[in-house]
């Protein structure tokens, strides 16, 4: 059988990267002034400061390169599709267990 490389729309692959690039500019930002803030759908929010800032911008770190994970992928034609994928996966982990290290690690300050 021939292999066919992913193919991922125009659109996505925009808003996979304009999504990462404002995760690590809203996380960068927010490690700079020390207060990163994360909103909330109803009530105040949460602002983080010190360390638990800095595992959450690990977390969107890990979130932004799953999500440009998929546009090299689109682009690399081998077959190696689950390479991307272990990739991924392993990196949405990290990402969730950063995002709940640094909400343990706040409510435990």
């Amino acid at each position: 059988m021939k292999y066919i490389p992913n193919k991922i729309s125009l659109a996505e692959r925009i808003w996979n990267i304009g999504l990462s690039a404002l995760l690590l500019i809203y996380g960068g930002y927010g490690i700079y002034t020390n207060d990163l803030y994360l909103p909330a759908r109803t009530g105040s929010g949460l602002s983080l400061h010190d360390g638990p800032a800095i595992l959450m911008f690990g977390a969107f770190a890990c979130g932004a390169l799953v999500m440009l994970s998929d546009v090299v992928d689109h682009y690399d034609e081998r077959d190696n599709e689950h390479k991307y994928q272990v990739f991924a996966r392993v990196f949405k982990y990290l990402a969730w267990s950063l995002f709940a290290a640094a909400l343990i690690y706040n409510l435990l300050n």
